[in-house]
């Protein structure tokens, strides 16, 4: 495998993070990762949507070059998943 994207580090990074600290406390928030990591809430939630949804498209998501490359893929998927619901 080659090596992932920076931006793709850094969202499984923040989501490891935020992940130990909600097993440690289940009252831990968004809020206080993103004060910790000196990110803001939307950076952090915008790398917890990317790191979750890395499991179900781990090749599309490795070979894009940007995380808003991603969020506009992932956006994409859950649109169509949308749809389909409505159907």
């Amino acid at each position: 495998m080659s090596e992932q994207p920076k931006w793709l580090e850094r969202a499984i990074a923040t989501y490891s993070f935020h992940r130990s600290k909600l097993l440690d406390n289940d009252k831990w928030s968004l809020t206080q990762t993103a004060k910790i990591l000196r990110r803001s809430t939307g950076s952090v939630s915008e790398d917890l949507l990317i790191a979750r949804n890395l499991k179900n498209y781990p090749t599309e998501l490795e070979k894009l070059d940007h995380a808003y490359q991603a969020l506009e893929f992932i956006r994409g998927k859950q649109k169509e998943q949308d749809l389909e619901e409505i159907k």
